[in-house]
């Protein structure tokens, strides 16, 4: 919202966004952008436990940040293009050993 001061800041996983916004929408209508998070939200919530496996696959890996593995989540990359846009901002080169084990956890 402009010209509120954010209550809270950090990194939210698309399990938490798809139940602030559940929450949300029970008190009041969503904006149009808040509806299309919620809806994206919950088509991968509704896939169950894969993403969670993915999530603590990822992070097993040990060589991606918080923020990265998120965005994976969010994103779930079929090709090393798109991966290699998605954790460019780790500000490191990945080899393509490393690269082939992220697509192959992100493929399933």
């Amino acid at each position: 919202m402009i010209g509120h001061e954010s209550k809270q800041t950090g990194l939210a996983s698309i399990y938490d966004v798809s139940r602030i916004l559940e929450e949300r929408k029970k008190g009041k209508d969503l904006t149009y952008e808040q509806q299309l998070a919620l809806e994206h939200a919950s088509k991968l919530v509704k896939e169950g436990e894969r993403p969670k496996k993915i999530k603590s696959e990822l992070e097993k890996l040990g060589i991606l940040s918080e923020r990265s593995v998120i965005k994976l989540l969010e994103i779930m990359p079929k090709n090393t293009v798109l991966l290699k846009q998605v954790i460019m901002q780790e500000g490191k080169v990945f080899s393509e050993e490393e690269l082939a084990k992220i697509l192959a956890i992100t493929k399933g």
